[in-house]
């Protein structure tokens, strides 16, 4: 395979940015030259003067925007977009519900990191699971401080399943859950608890102290989760049957990962071997005490899906396939 041009829109979103960044270190290492642009600022003579091979956004990446959308269209090269949120939802299209029309009407391509929405795309469609960059997350930095936990939480502690769950695991295991996450996010989780009932106001004190504040980039959530017994995986609505970057993330750190059931992790990860599924408040509660008390059973299962993770999930192998697909197109 020859050696490919490739420009790379970078994203409004932490984790896509994160995910598409990885990627580009993939197809560097791999021998490909990279240019990247914040879709807000695409420099159209930079671009042109580039002449990419193929182009790279993630979800709608340029069609959010119609300064964009002309500049990449004018390239007149394969496009391809990676979702890793559901095509329907505001996670994706943030309220634009012209977007999935537009995407429609071009010959696009479509990567998608959960099977189930794979074939709600008009555009040919593949299936991608997403990556980690796992030499960052392997070795913790010596230099970030971050406290112990017991159990860990980090993203956003929003959407009725993830109150649900850490409102009891807060009532069952008090001084003993981490968040950490944007501040308005987290305040706005403390109002939503109280309104839907799922705390009431003494238990809603303590899980304000369970704010731990928020991770500057993936060096300080490695070292979050290199320092916890326990991280704790609630994957949000958006990805009914998809492996979310949390799973992975904990994976590579060789932390202990209880998770709640996903099609794509039973899949790739074997269930008490490399990971914990929980099945249930009850089932989470009685693995919980199970798994604080027994570090050793913890370390060995971690160490498992550490080993798995390097051998099969990383950005260098997730760009490898994206050149592979492309390659039918160029």
């Amino acid at each position: 395979m020859k050696p490919r041009k490739i420009f790379i829109i970078n994203p409004i979103s932490i984790i896509g940015d994160i995910l598409i960044k990885g990627i580009a270190r993939g197809f560097e290492k791999l021998g490909n030259t990279v240019l990247m642009m914040d879709v807000r600022e695409l420099d159209e003579a930079k671009i042109t003067e580039f002449k990419p091979d193929f182009v790279l956004g993630i979800d709608y990446a340029h069609l959010i925007r119609e300064d964009s959308e002309k500049i990449i269209k004018n390239l007149n090269v394969p496009v391809a977009h990676f979702f890793i949120d559901d095509p329907n939802t505001t996670f994706a299209h943030a309220g634009d519900l012209t977007l999935y029309e537009k995407l429609s009407a071009t010959k696009d391509i479509v990567l998608c990191w959960d099977a189930n929405f794979v074939k709600d795309f008009k555009n040919e469609s593949y299936y991608l699971p997403t990556g980690i960059d796992f030499e960052t997350y392997e070795t913790p930095d010596k230099n970030i401080k971050i406290e112990k936990s017991k159990i860990l939480f980090a993203g956003r502690p929003l959407t009725d399943k993830r109150e649900k769950i850490i409102a009891h695991v807060v009532k069952n295991f008090p001084g003993s859950l981490s968040i950490y996450s944007f501040k308005a996010h987290f305040d706005k989780s403390v109002d939503e608890m109280l309104q839907k009932g799922y705390l009431n106001e003494t238990e809603l004190e303590e899980y304000k102290k369970c704010y731990k504040g928020f991770l500057q980039g993936e060096k300080e959530l490695a070292a979050a989760y290199h320092n916890c017994d326990i991280v704790l995986n609630i994957t949000m609505e958006q990805g009914p049957s998809s492996m979310n970057s949390r799973v992975l993330e904990a994976m590579s750190t060789g932390s202990f990962l209880l998770t709640d059931y996903i099609e794509d992790t039973a899949k790739y990860f074997e269930e008490n071997k490399d990971f914990v599924f929980y099945r249930g408040l009850d089932d989470l509660s009685e693995k919980l005490n199970k798994y604080l008390n027994n570090p050793e059973l913890r370390s060995k299962i971690a160490g498992n899906a550490q080993k798995k993770v390097k051998e099969n999930h990383t950005f260098l192998q997730r760009a490898e396939q994206i050149l592979e697909i492309m390659e039918k197109y160029l």
